[in-house]
């Protein structure tokens, strides 16, 4: 039961990030970490939810298409991962049709029920009730991550032994095919990121990494210490373009 409140809160806090200010701590990658922590097993849930960070790298939220909720789908994912002891293959196969399956809830609470606040909010507004505005916009802020948070929490505490039993009559061949696909995905959302940044401006420095992680056998961290220096040296070079053209006005 503790374990089961502790991953509610853990995911209330991650349905929180757009309302708390986004900064990516509700990416699988941390709340696998925090997920592992509540289970008593750090190591196992930071290298699950480093598995499906790479999944769901290239998921975004593209006009009023949703894609499948990371949320959900990487704290259910890990945590059932864990407690099964199934590994990063099993987490995939949980993951997946969780987060789609959380996706439906979702649409259905910004439709209905977040959609009568906003509705609610227009006619305090017609009224001139500024309080009722800010009141309706509290509570459809809310709306969503504590029903989530509570439906999170309450399918961890009830779904252990059923996931176990799903585990159990899949076939090996089946989780072999899970391992590989979680092998292809993140090269697929790799490609997804490189496809929405890719410019002329940024392809040599994109193949500049490419070419020495390949034959330099520069490690990754080395390389993107190197981006970091080569960002600040483009960043105070503009900068100084800028003052040295200022100082010709000021000369006028």
């Amino acid at each position: 039961m503790i374990q089961a409140v502790l991953i509610g809160l853990i995911a209330f806090l991650a349905y929180m990030g757009d309302a708390l200010g986004y900064s990516q701590y509700d990416r699988p990658l941390c709340t696998g970490l925090l997920v592992g922590i509540a289970l008593g097993d750090m190591k196992q849930g930071l290298l699950v939810g480093a598995s499906l960070e790479l999944v769901y790298m290239g998921t975004l939220t593209i006009g009023g298409a949703f894609p499948p909720d990371i949320y959900t789908g990487g704290i259910l994912g890990a945590a059932f991962a864990i407690t099964t002891g199934s590994g990063i293959e099993g987490a995939v196969a949980l993951s997946l049709p969780i987060a789609t399956l959380a996706l439906l809830v979702k649409q259905f609470i910004y439709t209905f029920i977040r959609g009568y606040f906003v509705h609610k909010a227009d006619h305090y507004a017609e009224n001139g009730d500024d309080k009722g505005v800010a009141r309706m916009h509290v509570v459809s802020t809310l709306a969503y991550p504590i029903p989530m948070a509570i439906l999170v929490g309450v399918c961890f505490y009830v779904g252990g032994p059923a996931i176990e039993s799903i585990l159990g009559v899949i076939p090996e061949f089946i989780m072999k095919g899970l391992s590989v696909a979680a092998s292809i995905l993140p090269a697929l959302g790799f490609a997804m990121l490189v496809k929405m940044i890719i410019s002329k401006e940024l392809a040599p420095y994109f193949f500049l990494g490419f070419l020495a992680a390949s034959y330099l056998n520069i490690p990754i961290m080395g390389i993107a210490c190197i981006g970091i220096l080569i960002a600040l040296l483009i960043v105070n070079k503009k900068e100084v373009a800028v003052v040295g053209e200022g100082g010709c006005d000021d000369d006028f």
